[in-house]
């Protein structure tokens, strides 16, 4: 279960690596909730648009943990994956590393889900 004290790591180019869980809506996370994170590694500060230990707003892309889709099939990915985004729900960086899944979607992230590369 993905909870407080969860590590992450950026799925897209805002120039974070490793983030850490500090705030979170529910106690069980899933696809598409929005958490507080804080930069624990990071680029350097001319080639990144976060710094080290600030506090931005992510939304979850990916989760190792297994989860039920609507047509009963279970899946689950290889990492866990979050987007940074700003006040307005906008992703800070331009690409996404990751896929995107129709739950991102439906949980009202449809910016996320245009920019990556693939939808599933």
């Amino acid at each position: 279960m993905k909870t407080h004290g969860t590590f992450f790591e950026a799925g897209d180019n805002s120039g974070a690596k490793k983030l850490f869980c500090i705030g979170q809506p529910r106690s069980k996370l899933k696809i598409g909730d929005m958490i507080s994170v804080s930069v624990k590694e990071a680029l350097p500060s001319h080639r990144s648009r976060v710094k080290k230990g600030k506090v931005y707003k992510a939304v979850i892309v990916e989760l190792k943990q297994k989860s039920k889709r609507f047509t009963h099939l279970n899946r689950s990915f290889g990492r866990n994956l979050v987007v940074l985004v700003n006040a307005k729900g906008d992703p800070i960086g331009t690409r996404v590393s990751s896929l995107a899944s129709y739950e991102l979607r439906a949980a009202g992230h449809a910016k996320i889900a245009s920019i990556s590369p693939y939808l599933f």
